[in-house]
């Protein structure tokens, strides 16, 4: 069956590279520089390398699309048409942003409608206009970048200098909350920028101050009375579940409803969270199953509750291997658990000695293991009751004597 899907993926990297070839785009992008006139016409070639018949669709898209208007909307190619013209026109606002902008005109082939055991594969093309806006005297472009270190963040503030002048002053404040929520602001040095120039300005943030999980870090930078903002998110440790129940006692021969208990300790939502459980006998693996999958609130607590078969189990004492899995890749490692398949007199007679059968699991006690087993007696703790009864009765009546001490002090005497 592997074999077979990877032949697939062959044929169809195949017929993919036979069409790219079959079909180019000449030139392959239009750059344009913004001027006062801000309208001008542009055109670019497909062309038909192999010589076949096909149609394809003229579509634009990207942050500038709406400035590109088409008048080229559909190709039709036959046999011997060698290329085709795409025409389009460029009305630009009366500001465009400073750098580069991009819009796509895209070139999509329409393939006929065919029976599903086909395999076809069809071409998307991209010509690509650049539209270059002009500098100011003051500009620069900034990024925030992190490096982990044993003890520490090292916070990383990459600017350059893309304006006309100098830059005669710039620093970098970083904004974070620790784990206490509150607000923590980072300095780096003071420094000048020429024309052109590249500077990394850094700051130390110690990871002790810092919870497990995604926080916010926004990257100010203010240079020659100007101010650029920049947010990322750090990621500090890794995404963790741990399960905190999964129910002790199951009915044999029986679909039992179970419940399991997961604690979230990232401070985000986490996505697709399912479970994966490994059933084992004496270390023998003897079933296995997989509930259906959650989302999970960061830092909060949430219970899948789903259905478990145990027909044909013996009664007996089992562990469960709780495998749990989220975001589709991540699988962290198994927590076991110790868990009882009893007869249905054998859970009511549990339900009967214990006030709460799922606390006592909780607590990892082993209540039950059959009629034979060993149970917890009810009578112990009437017992520990009594005696705790006697000694505050005992403590009530030495300090009442305590403060009553003349009085009896004068009784003795007496007698």
């Amino acid at each position: 069956m592997m074999e077979n899907k990877k032949l697939i993926w062959v044929v169809v990297l195949l017929l993919s590279i036979n069409l790219v070839l079959a079909i180019g785009i000449r030139p392959a992008k239009t750059t344009i520089l913004f001027d006062e006139l801000s309208t001008s016409e542009g055109n670019f070639w497909v062309v038909n390398n192999e010589n076949r018949e096909f149609l394809a669709k003229v579509s634009v898209a990207g942050e500038m699309a709406e400035y590109i208007t088409l008048v080229t909307k559909e190709l039709a190619f036959a046999e011997d048409t060698d290329a085709k013209e795409v025409a389009f026109l460029v009305n630009l606002p009366d500001s465009v942003p400073p750098g580069q902008s991009i819009a796509s005109i895209i070139i999509e082939e329409n393939i006929p409608e065919v029976s599903s055991k086909t395999i076809s594969s069809k071409v998307i093309m991209k010509h690509k206009i650049m539209i270059r806006g002009p500098y100011p005297d003051k500009f620069i472009k900034s990024k925030l970048n992190f490096q982990e270190r044993k003890d520490h963040f090292e916070l990383v503030s990459e600017i350059n200098n893309l304006g006309k002048q100098q830059i005669n002053s710039i620093q970098t404040k970083f904004y974070i909350n620790d784990k206490k929520q509150q607000e923590r602001v980072l300095k780096t040095e003071k420094t000048s920028l020429d024309k052109k120039e590249n500077k990394l300005l850094k700051a130390k943030l110690e990871k002790k101050f810092l919870e497990q999980g995604e926080i916010e870090v926004r990257a100010v930078t203010i240079f020659d009375n100007q101010k650029i903002e920049v947010i990322k998110n750090l990621l500090v440790g890794e995404p963790e579940i741990e399960v905190t129940y999964f129910d002790k006692y199951f009915v044999a021969n029986k679909i039992n409803k179970y419940s399991i208990e997961l604690l979230n300790k990232w401070n985000k939502e986490i996505e697709n969270v399912f479970v994966d459980v490994v059933v084992k006998k004496d270390d023998t693996e003897v079933d296995e199953f997989r509930t259906k999958s959650m989302n999970l609130g960061g830092l909060m607590v949430d219970k899948i509750s789903d259905y478990y078969d145990t027909t044909g189990k013996i009664v007996g004492s089992y562990t469960f291997d709780l495998i749990v899995n989220y975001w589709n890749t991540y699988k962290m490692e198994a927590q076991t658990f110790q868990g009882e398949i009893v007869t249905k007199e054998d859970l009511e007679f549990i339900s009967e000695n214990n006030v709460n059968v799922k606390e006592e699991a909780l607590m990892g006690n082993s209540i039950h293991s059959g009629k034979n087993g060993t149970f917890v007696d009810s009578k112990v703790f009437l017992l520990v009751g009594i005696i705790c009864v006697l000694f505050l009765i005992i403590m009530i009546y030495v300090t009442y004597r305590y403060r009553h001490r003349e009085e009896y002090e004068g009784y003795d005497e007496i007698f």
